[in-house]
């Protein structure tokens, strides 16, 4: 399970990554709103409350996806169209 110190970490590694030195700095980048050091330093270290949309905008400042923070690797999609009832696509997805 990720936590909260696993997400603020990895924002802090990417950020560094990135090229931005301060968590300043990249409360700045957040636009149209920007935030606060002390709301960046507040997710990096896993000791804040925010929402979704702030990891949105903090994967877009940093180029990267969301599931970058939550330590998911990215998979390619697949789609398949399934004809049958709900309980028969729950049976197939069962069985993988």
């Amino acid at each position: 399970m990720t936590t909260k110190k696993d997400i603020g970490l990895a924002i802090r590694t990417l950020r560094k990554k990135a090229g931005i030195k301060t968590q300043k700095e990249l409360g700045k980048k957040l636009n149209p709103k920007p935030v606060t050091k002390g709301t960046i330093n507040s997710v990096e270290t896993g000791r804040g409350n925010y929402n979704i949309n702030l990891l949105f905008k903090i994967a877009e400042v940093l180029n990267c996806d969301i599931a970058d923070f939550l330590g998911h690797k990215k998979q390619d999609s697949k789609l398949f169209i399934f004809e049958g009832t709900f309980d028969e696509l729950k049976d197939k997805i069962r069985q993988g």
